[in-house]
């Protein structure tokens, strides 16, 4: 029986297999392909890192990329802070402006 909503997946991004490719043979990239893959990384959809994650070949190169390069995707506490702060400035603004 075919249901007229069935779930194709998805196409894998181009980005995602590069990482995947790098990933199998990391730490044992060369320096360049570890550029390409710290600059690629942060890019990548959510939902492909979490399946990284749960990928039995990925997850432990994974876990040693980011125990090495973690520190590099980390934002800054004052970052999150403003981001955080930035609607409360906004609407005391604007209640001190109609008031």
């Amino acid at each position: 029986m075919n249901s007229p909503f069935q779930v194709q997946p998805r196409p894998r991004a181009d980005d995602t297999v590069i990482v995947e490719q790098l990933l199998l043979r990391y730490p044992a990239i060369s320096a360049s392909e570890l550029a390409t893959l710290i600059e690629i990384f942060p890019k990548l959809p959510l939902i492909d890192t979490a399946l990284m994650t749960t990928d039995e070949r990925l997850s432990k190169p994974l876990e040693a990329f980011h125990e090495d390069h973690g520190h590099i995707f980390r934002e800054p506490v004052k970052s999150l802070l403003v981001l955080l702060a930035f609607p409360f400035v906004v609407v005391g603004a604007l209640w001190w402006l109609v008031s």
